[in-house]
This record gives structure tokens, sequence and C-alpha cells, in this order.
């Protein structure tokens, strides 16, 4: 019988920020054999596949394509045992930091300021 696939592994909450503007964007990935850089580094290469080969329309797409990929930096912000969990704390940080390039469809409309 094949073993059931674990649903509490660790995942990771991550901040990219833009160097030329100071806008950020959080996101969460999963972590890969145990290894929070090396799991970023994956997430950070398919944002880079999304804005770069497939023209995603998303804000954090269209930064990178404006001021490069070399102008952002990636930070680990926690580790969190649990997709749900760390899903949870994504979403706190988003409502709490409001980042820029996370704002679509938040209340925020492409290209204007929050909707009161």
């Amino acid at each position: 019988m094949p073993r059931k696939r674990r649903n509490d592994r660790n995942h990771l909450v991550y901040k990219l920020t833009c160097s030329v503007t100071g806008e950020f964007y959080i996101g969460v990935t999963f972590i890969e054999l145990r290894s929070p850089p090396k799991s970023l580094r994956r997430r950070w290469l398919a944002h880079c596949r999304n804005a770069f080969k497939y023209d995603k329309q998303t804000r954090l797409a269209k930064s990178m394509r404006e001021h490069g990929e070399d102008s952002f930096s990636r930070e680990v912000l926690t580790v969190i045992r649990g997709k749900a969990n760390c899903h949870a704390a994504e979403r706190q940080l988003i409502l709490e930091l409001k980042p820029p390039l996370n704002m679509e469809g938040m209340g925020y409309k492409k290209g204007r300021k929050a909707i009161s």
C-alpha cells in the first residue's frame, strides 16, 4: 500500500522587495528537502517564469519586468508547520503590512489606490 502523503510539512512565508521602489510582496511556499533557501529560490524562479515567459499581468510580474529581476531581494520571514497555518500567517501579514505588490483583489484595483 502506498504511503499516505503528509499534510503537515513545513512551509515558509517569504518577502520579495524591489530595491528601486521599496514595494514588496509576501508569499508562501512549501519547503523541499529541509532547505528553505532552495525552496525560496525555486519559488522565485517560478515568479520569474510568470513575469518573463508567460507575461502574467500581476503587480509583481509588471514590477519585475519594469525594474528587472536583479532589483529584487528575497528573504524568508518565518517557517511554519502545516499548510493551513502558513496560509493563515500569510493572510495576516498581508492584512497588517498591505504589501503593494499583493493588493490586487483585496480592495485595490490595478493602478489605483484602495477603495473605501
